[in-house]
């Protein structure tokens, strides 16, 4: 026996499928909302940083920058720069947690820091501009899929390298 299916009961059906279709949709707006608000400082390989560690990342990474700024390495400069400044802003929102012993300047302290490494870093990032402007690299879809001819760039051989090189008369 077939059940019958009558009007009032395809308008509930109905009724309830939008009441279902209303609460997925709840779900998945609060879903991705989770999913975007990842407010956790992470490394160059997408890797969380361990607030615990955090003055030792600090260190680490004031020193590459001493030895990366002598060799206008701007790249890698606007990384670690962009990596102090997420340290430094969840520094200070671990200060804030604190409630009963909030010290403000402590908090103020790592926001002002927070800042600095982040005009550091806007200011690499134009340094990194202005060398690829000057020696003419060019990034538009034309250039990026040519092929170069490097064949002008042999260097010049010398008899001594060539007698030099251990596997010159291995055949």
């Amino acid at each position: 026996m077939t059940p019958i299916i009558t009007h009032e009961d395809e308008l509930e059906l109905s009724k309830l499928e939008r009441e279902l279709m209303t609460q997925i949709r709840k779900l998945a707006k609060a879903q991705s909302t989770l999913i975007n608000s990842i407010s956790e400082p992470v490394d160059a390989f997408g890797d969380f940083i361990d607030i615990h560690y955090a003055d030792q990342e600090l260190q680490r990474l004031e020193k590459r920058i001493e030895k990366l700024k002598p060799k206008n390495e701007w790249g890698e400069l606007v990384l670690v720069y962009s990596i102090l400044s997420d340290i430094c802003k969840a520094k200070a929102a671990e200060a804030l947690e604190d409630e009963d012993n909030v010290d403000l300047d402590v908090v103020n302290k790592w926001k002002i820091r927070a800042e600095e490494y982040k005009r550091l870093g806007k200011d690499a990032l134009l340094q990194l501009d202005s060398l690829e402007l000057e020696k003419g690299i060019k990034t538009d879809d034309e250039s990026l899929f040519t092929e170069h001819d490097e064949s002008d760039m042999k260097r010049e051989k010398k008899i001594e390298d060539i007698f030099d090189d251990p596997g010159f008369l291995e055949f």
